[in-house]
């Protein structure tokens, strides 16, 4: 190596050497530590600015972490709530639906009423039947009413010993003994199903001059002996004549939307007085021959 270098690369130590003890606050040297400052300062804030960028990037990577977290956990809250505000409706319209059968079974005394649920449905063209967790061991027997704080939903068509088959109002095969409630009326007929949704009731064979208005409601006429007078069936939508014109039909709104029935009464143990009375009197009538 020449002199010359050697000289350069000494006097490079030694200035390093100096700024070095002047950065480190050993040594002062006014005029070194200006050119040390100077040298150093752009340094430092580059180093600084370098420091703040990090800084704030892992800053933003925290506060971007911390609001997916609590993002996370808020859609938690949410489907939480939404699961609670879904049972308290459910339970608040189950509640209602009680409240309408123990009104019921209170402004009915005279009635035996068992309380059952709705656990099947025919799922079939007809949808005509739904089933219930009654049966023969409950006392549930064939042609007994099956009601609603509204009115009647249908007639026990088929019993098992721990569950039945009702027959909807609805349904063509349903045949129910009717008549108009109001007092200078008191029409009777017999109300059939159409075995399809949205369509009302008809009541059939009343009188031509029978004295049926719209808005007229129609109850249950008891003549059957297997369940009583005065269940709520419906409402009288419109009246037309037979297509002989000797008879009238009316047609009825349902009172009862079988399609959301979920809680139903079975009445049981009614025998029709007239019957008994009857068949008391012939039994009697026997013995005395």
């Amino acid at each position: 190596m020449s002199k010359k270098k050697m000289s350069l690369l000494l006097s490079v130590i030694a200035l390093v050497a100096l700024m070095a003890l002047a950065v480190d606050g050993r040594v002062r040297f006014p005029v070194l530590n200006r050119m040390v400052i100077a040298v150093l300062s752009p340094v430092n804030s580059g180093v600084q600015t370098i420091t703040g960028a990090a800084s704030s990037l892992g800053n933003k990577l925290k506060a971007v972490t911390t609001m997916e977290a609590e993002n996370e956990q808020l859609k938690k809250e949410n489907a939480e709530l939404r699961r609670a505000n879904i049972a308290m409706a459910e339970f608040y319209a189950e509640n209602q639906r009680l409240k309408k059968l123990l009104q019921y079974k209170e402004q009915s005394p005279e009635q035996k009423l068992l309380p059952a649920k709705v656990v099947g449905r025919n799922m079939g063209d007809l949808q005509d039947v739904v089933i219930i967790d009654r049966g023969s061991a409950d006392g549930v027997d064939k042609e007994m009413a099956v009601v609603t704080g509204d009115g009647i939903v249908g007639l026990v068509e088929e019993v098992y010993p721990d569950a039945a088959k009702v027959m909807l109002i609805t349904s063509n095969r349903c045949k129910i003994g009717a008549r108009i409630l109001r007092a200078d009326s008191r029409a009777v007929g017999v109300i059939c199903g159409k075995s399809m949704e949205n369509l009302p009731l008809s009541m059939e064979h009343l009188p031509r001059e029978a004295d049926v208005r719209k808005g007229d409601v129609v109850i249950t006429s008891g003549f059957s002996g297997r369940h009583p007078a005065g269940l709520v069936i419906g409402t009288v939508r419109e009246t037309s004549p037979e297509a002989a014109g000797l008879l009238l039909n009316a047609d009825v709104d349902p009172a009862v939307d079988s399609s959301k029935v979920e809680e139903v009464f079975v009445v049981t143990g009614y025998n029709n007085p007239a019957a008994i009375s009857k068949l008391n009197s012939n039994t009697e009538g026997g013995q005395a021959q």
